[in-house]
């Protein structure tokens, strides 16, 4: 029982989140909030998979659950939010929220199925191809 609380803890911070970002508007259309969210994510991910000490666990969820709630949040938010066609656009939002969650597992089971006797492997995949997103997305908003 215990252990579905600890491990659920990103989840009630994320429900968290999406209520503190519902009732302020100042992180709307700041690239700086998004940016730092997901540097934050990829760091706190890592660390829940790597770290054997459950109060880092538990703290690296409140990071995750934060970060987490913010990216979900304003890409549902900025989905909706631009031009007429706003459920075509809610449909895409929902197609890369289900990519994600279908290319991390795989991933992370390819790199464990490759290298079977490297610690952590899984979770040194996932956040390298995070990261790499990450770059990515800086760098489309430094091109523009």
């Amino acid at each position: 029982m215990f252990a579905g609380f600890f491990c659920s803890v990103w989840l009630f911070v994320r429900i968290g989140a999406f209520a503190l970002l519902w009732l302020w508007p100042g992180w709307h259309y700041r690239f700086r909030w998004l940016i730092g969210a997901y540097a934050a994510m990829v760091t706190s991910f890592a660390l829940i998979l790597l770290i054997p000490n459950l109060p880092l666990l538990v703290g690296a969820q409140i990071v995750f659950g934060l970060a987490a709630g913010l990216i979900y949040y304003s890409s549902l938010f900025y989905s909706m939010d631009v031009g007429e066609r706003k459920s075509e656009h809610g449909g895409f939002h929902e197609a890369a929220i289900g990519a994600g969650s279908c290319a991390g597992p795989a991933i992370g089971a390819a790199a464990t199925h490759l290298f079977p006797d490297a610690a952590g492997n899984g979770a040194w995949a996932v956040s390298g191809v995070l990261i790499i997103g990450l770059a990515a997305l800086t760098w489309l908003r430094v091109r523009k």
